[in-house]
Formats: structure tokens, sequence, C-alpha cells
């Protein structure tokens, strides 16, 4: 039985997490506080996103990518680390057809259900990132012990079709035990339906990145011998990431390499037109602060939208835990991270903005810089912000217990 997968359970509670990513996607805050709640003992469940609009063309990889995963496993799940199962389910790709949502909704209630019973877990936690109809309904059918919403960017300004979501998150806001936010302007959405969300923006692994940055390691064998200054990004080259801006700082400074590290999610004939411009594709997050420690100074690049009104980027805290300066676009997120440490990021909108601020980081470097910098990623680190969550999901399991152990439904 798939089930059998997770060991006895010793200690901690069962979480099933929806999330809105799958696995192997760019390591970001689902992955990042799953793997940190099975190391702590929990037995985590982690499915992988069912989507919240329909897939278009470009989508093809992603999708082959779920086939070759649901393969790795038996009937869709895998053992990734202990403690931690990932489910890769095949959905019909209509997330707002209601014919679709109730065959999607019995297959896989039926599947999890199963899992849930081979190991023995009554009552999980229902932790869900992704606010869609199936997801919500989903949650609901395991009975959980507890609900958690955990808001990390607003998904319903993504596009167009995925607007739709908006009332299912609206719910989830009001019904949910806790919800967790990560950014500000997320926050105050959720107070229009509940008198608590809590922020807890994204965090660090700080213990990886600081031990690679002061073993120093040598840049990747394909960031040797690139012309200096190294200007990077890591992440996904989406539609929010600005390739006309880079494309035109990259013009204005011929003399520097920019590097991305991540998978290519649009058109890139822009980016790749630019001689000094290197578009590695994706690589394992694990290998990250060693690209990331060869770079004079990290970019976070985006587009001043709707949906980046409420992005904290991940790859912030990553940066500053390397001791790199950071440029950035505007982003009402990292204008209030900096109100809150000092002036951390270099805010420039335009391409000769983002020029002089890469021309001053890389002349004004120092030692006492380096060091402001990898103590705010400190502060900022996972284990702080798991020691807020954790806390939180143990009171609220607590208030719950008298009510936590009956059989599952159906």
């Amino acid at each position: 039985m798939t089930g059998r997968m997770w060991p006895a359970r010793e200690s901690g509670v069962d979480i099933v997490c929806f999330s809105s990513i799958d696995w192997d996607f760019v390591w970001q805050a689902p992955q990042a506080i799953m793997t940190a709640l099975a190391r702590q003992g929990h037995r985590v469940l982690f499915v992988e996103s069912t989507g919240a609009r329909v897939p278009w063309v470009r989508d093809w990889r992603r999708l082959l990518q779920r086939l070759r995963n649901r393969c790795r496993g038996h009937g869709g799940f895998r053992l990734e680390r202990e403690r931690l199962v990932v489910f890769s389910p095949l959905a019909l790709p209509l997330p707002y057809a209601r014919a679709a949502c109730r065959l999607n909704r019995g297959l896989l209630t039926r599947a999890l259900r199963r899992f849930l019973r081979g190991a023995d877990a009554l009552n999980p936690v229902a932790w869900v990132f992704l606010p869609t109809p199936l997801t919500c309904e989903l949650a609901r059918d395991l009975g959980p012990v507890v609900t958690v919403y955990h808001g990390l960017d607003d998904i319903a300004a993504s596009s167009e079709a995925a607007r739709r979501l908006a009332q299912a998150e609206a719910a989830l806001f009001a019904s949910a035990d806790l919800v967790f936010v990560s950014s500000e302007r997320l926050r105050q959405r959720a107070m229009h339906y509940r008198d608590q969300a809590h922020f807890v923006p994204a965090g660090v692994d700080f213990a990886l990145f600081d031990a690679l940055r002061r073993r120093a390691e040598p840049a990747p064998a394909e960031l040797q011998g690139l012309p200096r200054p190294v200007f990077g990004y890591v992440g996904g080259v989406h539609r929010w990431f600005d390739q006309e801006l880079v494309a035109r700082v990259a013009v204005t400074l011929p003399e520097a390499s920019f590097v991305v590290v991540g998978p290519l999610l649009e058109d890139v004939s822009r980016l790749a037109r630019c001689s000094n411009v290197h578009l590695l594709g994706w690589r394992p997050h694990a290998s990250l602060p060693r690209y990331i420690g060869a770079f004079d100074a990290g970019l976070i690049p985006y587009r001043l939208t709707e949906y980046t009104a409420s992005v904290y980027p991940s790859k912030l805290n990553e940066y500053l835990a390397m001791g790199i300066p950071v440029l950035a676009t505007g982003l009402p997120e990292l204008r209030r991270f900096n109100a809150e440490h000092g002036e951390m990021v270099t805010i420039a909108d335009t391409a000769d903005a983002f020029a002089v601020g890469l021309r001053r980081a890389v002349a004004e470097r120092s030692a006492v810089d380096v060091a402001r910098r990898v103590e705010v990623a400190r502060q900022n680190s996972w284990d702080a912000r798991l020691g807020l969550l954790s806390g939180l999901l143990e009171a609220a399991l607590r208030d719950r217990t008298a009510t936590s152990r009956s059989p599952l439904p159906g």
C-alpha cells in the first residue's frame, strides 16, 4: 500500500499539502516549508499543483514532466525524502468546469484517502497553497483536524483565467483555522474576511547558503572565464521577468556578464540576442549557493503589475545570505523590506538606473556590507519562520484536540 511509504508515526502530525507548484519546479516556499516540517518529525504528503487555469501550448513541458513524475512512483505517489511523499495527480485541466471538478474530486479524494488509511493517518492537517474550488473540496473531504491557508501570491491576478479563483480564496480566508500570507497586501485582503492573518514571508535555508559562502568554493565551471563583473538572476523567466529591461542594461554594460539560472518559461529571444547574457536553464536548489556566490550582484528585475504588487521574492534572502548586493525594481514588498531592515536593496526602475546601481555595487562592496547582508538573511531564515509557523500550528491543534480523532469520512 502506498501509505506505507510513510514510516510509523512517532511524533508530530500528518500534513497533506496542496501545493501551488510542482515539487521539481523552482524551489520556493511550499517545498522549503514542507521539507522543514518533515525534518521536524511530521509526516508530509505533498500534492503537486492541480492547476489554476486551462494549460496553454507552452505548458507542454510541464505536463510531460508531470507524467514522468507520476511514472516514478506507485499510482503517482513517490517517497522523496524521509517522512515526505510527493503525489503527482492526473486531473482534467478544467479547474472551473463543474463536471470536471466533480470527476477530479472523486478520483483524487479516493486516492488520497487510500494513502492516508494505509498510513493510519486519521484527520490530517490540510495545508493549502492553491485556493481553487478543487483543492478546497479535496481538503474538506479529508476531514482535517486543522485547515491552513497559506497565501504566497495574488494567484487570482496571475492570469485572466485565474481570476475565477477569487471566490474560493475568499471562502478559505474566512473558513481556515490558520491563515499565513507572504505580503502585507495579502494580509490586508485576508483581514476583510477574518480577524487575524499572520505575515510570514519567504525565508532562506541559511545553513546551506552560509556553509557554502564560508567555504568559498570555486564558481561552477560554466561561469568560470566569463568577463567580470557577473550579475545574476536565479528563478523562472516568466511573464513578470522584465526581459526588455535586462536586455537594455546588458547593452549599457557590454563589459559585464549577465547570468540567468532558472527555467525558461517564455520566449527569450530578446535576451538570447545579447552576447553578454547567458541563459543556463534550471539548476538544482542545492547548487544555487555556488552560482549566487559567483555573482557580483543579484538581480530581481520584475515588472510592476497587479500580480507583483504582492510578491515577496524568495531569491532576495538567498542573495543576501551569500553577501552580495541586490538590485531590483520597486516592488512594494522590497520597499517594505528596506523600511524594516535599512537600504538592503537598491531600487532601480530604469535601465540607466540599474546600470548606475550595478557599477556602484561593484565599486563600493566591502566586508562590512557583506556582514550586514548576511545578518539580515539570518534574521529571515526558514528556521526563524518555522518557529512561528510551528507554534501557531501547535496552538490550533490544541484548540481542536477534542474533535481531532474521528475516522476519515466516507
